[in-house]
């Protein structure tokens, strides 16, 4: 093997004389710039033609700064740095690798051509990555693109161009798609592909066309079109997209898509997204000319979002929502968590947050989607101010709020009398607590007084003001031992609770009821001084809240089994309550709840409300999860409600949800809602995932009643996700989110690690 390193020496000679001493030469940082230039050819026999063209032989190899050239013969020219080679030739960049029969290539501007190429992009960060995302870890991989070329030309450093070529990150041994392209072009600094009269290819057969796409080796974000999305539901028949991305600025970007339905024709769909450090906001348009389907003109949904974190505390946002029409989810969004609205927001509000003091103030109004039963009133506006002190042996506490309530006019003439008042309410609420607290437990006995002023119209009292005192008093106790369970220390731990309130009656009956509702009685509520939400009301009170809890913890702190039991003793009648059965009981229906995580695989939870009087269980839920790897997961539940005093809202629901692969590179994905008290099926969802190695198949079925529409919506996503280049079919986002919706913990095949995926793979 003969070696030999080209330099250009002529530039020292030449600056030599310039330079006072040899101090001034290595000053002069020639080194790398010599280091930089050279040259080193090597092969098994080196001729030199003319004094000016190295010829290398057998293993032939030419290596300038970060690139390296092998071939059987390489033949280089000093005077132009032009060099060709002859015979198997591959190239080594930094970030790609060439291969390819001959190479016509000078060095000194990277400008030539390589015929019948292939090539491979190197990626520095092919890890996988674990993140959470929607309390799921999932696994997050990036993907080597490799493909070929009829010729490729080398346009600059950075820049290629692909001649009749075609990409794909399947492994070398599988050609199961390719991107193709006449024209292609590869700037390997920003990892950006530009394709002209570009078609995918699957299994041999086109799948799409595009007269132009661009896409990132490494997800970089760069302005274009994104992938084509299409589907179908029942109301609105086929369900085409084509949107186009504006990265605008590294914080700033836009999407505008152009939509097709089936059923009602074409609509323009915007959005644009905003980023910095003290602020960030998101707003989208959708507006459709004419619904050929309801035959409604000038159909939109306006959504204007925006947070903003101001100096000293200060913060401000706004969420502006409305939309045409009342039927504008419901006929053409596909998504049932959007379809199901019925109350859109239109607020604004300023926020301050201090060491000791809080402020709020909101401007509220609803566009509401259904009838006068479901529109709340208006706050124009909502003032809060509370603030909080800890000092060495009390905490003081304040609470205010003034709000003016008005309504919709959308409905005035279906509201009741009751539903027609309006006005404003001020209420103040000082408190005081004085802890005594140790190692083994806790006394916190407080005083407050809640102070209402209320200022209203259409309404025969006018005005009104009611001052309510409230006392009680939290207290607990800390006790643990050590016990042996199947082999293994526990620490079992014992934490008695005892919660005392104490709320002299008010009438409170010629109130309105602005923003106010009884809340349910459960395990939290039962701690809590107020039974209703809101400040329009406040119950009587004379009661003591006693509970028992025990855990079992190992050894490394997690909490293996846990139990809670909890009731309420009443000492007099609730007289708020009226007549209502439950304001004479002597105590309140017992509460129990507990969990298990009997492995790290399966947890269990269950929560029972039981009436001691009728001897009957008038809540309960059960769940259980079971996921002993990524991909394998299923969740079952119960839940039932039987409402005493209202038995439409009665419930006795059963689901069932989950993923499991099925072999042979199959995954199944499901779920089914069931109503027991109507014997009828809420939702059914099923679906099949085929992981094809560099590319995913999926095909999902849905079936779901909603409240906003008599009969069922039917739904059919299919989706091809090519990996590393993008989806075809179905959203991915909406997808995507559609599933982490109904089956809680769901990863799609490419969530899923390697080393589980390939154990699905027979």
């Amino acid at each position: 093997m003969f070696r030999k390193t080209i330099s250009p020496l002529w530039l020292v000679f030449f600056l030599l004389p310039q330079l006072a001493s040899a101090e001034d030469l290595a000053t002069q940082k020639q080194s790398p710039e010599i280091s930089q230039g050279s040259i080193e050819i090597e092969g098994d026999s080196l001729e030199t033609l003319l004094d000016r063209k190295m010829k290398a032989k057998g293993n032939a190899i030419l290596k300038k700064g970060n690139k390296t050239i092998k071939a059987e013969v390489i033949e280089y020219d000093e005077v132009s740095e032009k060099l060709i080679t002859t015979g198997n030739t591959n190239i080594d960049l930094e970030s790609m690798s060439l291969r390819g029969s001959k190479l016509t290539l000078k060095l000194s501007d990277e400008t030539g051509s390589m015929e019948d190429a292939s090539f491979n992009f190197k990626r520095g960060d092919k890890e996988e990555k674990s993140v959470i995302k929607n309390g799921t870890v999932i696994t997050k991989r990036s993907y080597d693109f490799r493909g070929d070329a009829k010729a490729i030309f080398f346009e600059g450093e950075n820049k290629k161009r692909l001649q009749s070529g075609r990409v794909t990150t399947c492994e070398a041994d599988s050609d199961d798609w390719y991107l193709k392209s006449s024209n292609m072009e590869v700037n390997t600094k920003t990892d950006r592909v530009n394709a002209s009269n570009a078609i995918v290819e699957f299994k041999g057969l086109p799948v799409l066309y595009t007269p132009y796409i661009n896409f990132s080796l490494n997800k970089n974000r760069k302005s274009g079109f994104l992938a084509t999305t299409f589907g179908t539901t029942t109301k609105s028949g086929f369900d085409l997209q084509i949107p186009y991305y504006f990265n605008i600025s590294p914080n700033m970007d836009a999407t505008v898509t152009a939509r097709y339905l089936g059923k009602r024709g074409p609509q323009a769909d915007g959005e644009f997204r905003y980023l910095e450090e003290n602020y960030s906001g998101k707003n989208q348009i959708q507006f459709m000319k004419h619904d050929e389907e309801s035959g409604k003109d000038n159909r939109y949904l306006v959504r204007l979002e925006h947070q903003h974190k101001l100096n000293n505390g200060w913060s401000a946002s706004y969420n502006y929502q409305k939309v045409s029409d009342d039927a504008y989810f419901s006929d053409l969004a596909t998504m049932i968590q959007v379809t199901s609205v019925v109350n859109l927001p239109q607020r604004a509000n300023i926020n301050y947050a201090g060491d000791t003091w809080k402020f709020n103030a909101l401007t509220e109004k609803y566009q509401t989607l259904t009838d006068a039963s479901n529109s709340p009133y208006q706050r124009l506006p909502q003032l809060d101010l509370s603030g909080r002190k800890d000092l060495d042996s009390y905490i003081l506490d304040f609470k205010s709020q003034w709000a003016y309530f008005d309504r919709d006019e959308k409905f005035t003439s279906t509201y009741t009398d009751a539903q027609k008042v309006t006005g404003s309410r001020l209420t103040i609420t000082p408190g005081i607590t004085v802890p005594f607290t140790e190692t083994y437990g806790y006394i916190k006995p407080k005083l407050s007084a809640n102070v209402r002023s209320y200022n209203l119209n259409n309404s025969s009292i006018g005005n009104k003001d009611i001052l309510t005192p409230i006392v009680s008093v939290d207290s607990g106790m800390y006790f643990d031992r050590t016990v042996n369970l199947l082999n293994q220390n526990f620490t079992n731990t014992l934490e008695p609770r005892l919660f005392y309130v104490y709320i002299p009656y008010k009438d409170q009956s010629a109130l309105p009821n602005f923003d106010t509702g009884l809340a349910d009685l459960n395990m939290q509520t039962l701690f809590s001084e107020n039974q209703y939400n809101g400040q329009d009301r406040i119950n009587d009170a004379n009661q003591l809240t006693a509970s028992v809890t025990s855990k079992f913890i190992d050894k490394n702190g997690k909490e293996r089994l846990s139990g809670i039991v909890a009731q309420r003793y009443y000492f007099e009648d609730r007289r708020i309550f009226g007549a209502d059965l439950d304001a004479k009981k002597a105590n309140s229906d017992i509460f129990m709840g507990g969990t298990a995580r009997l492995a790290n695989s399966m947890n269990l939870d269950a929560m029972f409300q039981y009436d001691p009087t009728s001897s009957k269980f008038l809540r309960s839920t059960l769940s259980s999860r079971y996921n002993p790897e990524p991909g394998k997961m299923l969740n079952l539940s119960y839940r039932m409600i039987d409402n005493v005093s209202d038995n439409t809202q009665d419930l006795n629901v059963f689901n069932a949800a989950g993923q499991w692969p099925l072999g042979n590179r199959f995954y199944s994905i499901g779920r089914y809602n069931y109503d027991l008290k109507t014997s009828q099926t809420i939702e059914i969802l099923g679906g099949i995932e085929y992981d094809g190695g560099c590319w995913v198949a999926r095909t999902i079925f849905d079936r779901i009643s909603l409240p906003t529409s008599p009969q069922p919506n039917y739904t059919f996503f299919v989706q091809l996700e090519l990996n590393g280049l993008g989806a075809i079919g179905s959203d991915a986002n909406k997808l995507n989110n559609f599933l982490y919706r109904n089956v809680p913990g769901v990863r799609n095949v490419n969530q899923i690690p390697d080393v589980n995926r390939q154990a699905n793979f027979n």
